[in-house]
């Protein structure tokens, strides 16, 4: 306890106060007989005080410094803010039972009658006594939405995703034949609000199956995929496995450039030549280029292959290439720094 207390005492030289000034606390700890340990201008400090301190954020005035000896200020912080008030709120942090909150620059402990949607928004002040009691009126259908993207993009887990997939059997490609990418693609999950829109048969949908069996972890891990891919817009990705051929699980990234023709991306770590990614880019008419990157040279190997209308390179795999498939980081791209707190 004695070195815990020297430590704070000597960090008040980092955030130098004198006696006189009035300070916010924005955390504080009773430490016993008449001591707490504060932070005060982003340092914990350890002061004393014949008031008893709590529910930060408190108003302080430092009668002297060593030791550090405080009072604390008889005036409400909430005094200025009236019930009714239509205020700008920034969320801070969270607090143990509520929001640490900052309204017209100073720092207030809140609690909320609704879901803040975002970390910056207009609220009502309902009460003001003790820790303040505010309700969001900025919530508009629009911005709901965008914060509910935001919050799901923001706990986006690529790996967890794609085991829950897995364990569920949501994610099976039978094989890279034309017809089986198209029926995996249509019943990933990924198109059942569209089919059930527009009355096309939801049999053997993923998300379907989640209904039936009542997976949660399923829905919610489709619910992500659908919402990451509506922030790609004119682009596509989802996961797969398959057990059968000489692979593990892998990544397609469809991308539409500005004449409406789509390119294949697939990432894939196959057992004998490691991770590897090969592009589909059509060039013109019924033409298309075929690029497979890995670590092992196998230029030779893909020398010899022959495929109607395409031809095919090898390149090195750089590991740059691999950030391409990093799904969680175009998509936060794409909320244009739109926060959240969660």
């Amino acid at each position: 306890m004695d070195m815990k207390i020297s430590a704070y005492r000597q960090s008040i030289k980092d955030a130098p106060v004198k006696a006189g000034d009035v300070v916010n606390a924005l955390n504080v700890k009773e430490s016993g007989n008449g001591t707490y340990i504060l932070n005060i201008n982003g340092k914990n400090v350890e002061a004393i005080s014949k008031d008893i301190l709590q529910n930060p954020p408190i108003r302080l005035q430092i009668v002297k410094t060593s030791p550090l000896e405080v009072v604390l200020l008889k005036e409400n912080i909430t005094t200025s803010l009236q019930v009714g008030d239509k205020v700008n709120v920034k969320l801070i942090s969270t607090l143990n039972q509520g929001f640490m909150v900052e309204i017209n620059g100073k720092p207030y402990s809140a609690s909320f009658i609704n879901t803040p949607q975002g970390s910056r928004f207009i609220a009502e002040v309902i009460k003001t006594e003790g820790m303040l009691l505010l309700k969001d009126i900025n919530i508009s259908p629009k911005l709901s939405s965008l914060s509910t993207m935001a919050k799901e993009i923001s706990t986006f887990n690529q790996k967890e995703i794609v085991q829950v997939l897995k364990e569920n059997g949501a994610s099976f490609l039978t094989s890279f034949l034309a017809d089986d990418i198209k029926k995996f693609l249509r019943n990933s999950g990924q198109f059942f609000e569209n089919k059930a829109l527009k009355k096309i048969s939801i049999e053997g949908d993923a998300k379907l199956n989640a209904y039936m069996q009542a997976n949660n972890n399923l829905d919610n891990a489709i619910t992500k995929l659908q919402i990451a891919n509506v922030l790609m817009g004119s682009e596509f990705f989802t996961f797969f496995e398959n057990e059968e051929l000489d692979f593990d699980d892998g990544i397609m990234r469809f991308t539409r450039n500005n004449k409406g023709s789509y390119s294949l991306f697939i990432k894939m770590n196959f057992t004998k030549i490691g991770q590897t990614i090969i592009s589909f880019i059509k060039q013109y008419e019924d033409m298309y280029n075929i690029t497979v990157r890995t670590k092992v040279n196998i230029s030779a190997e893909l020398s010899r292959l022959h495929i109607k209308n395409c031809r095919i390179y090898w390149k090195e795999l750089r590991e740059k290439d691999k950030e391409f498939f990093i799904i969680k980081k175009d998509n936060l791209k794409e909320m244009q720094g739109f926060e959240t707190i969660g």
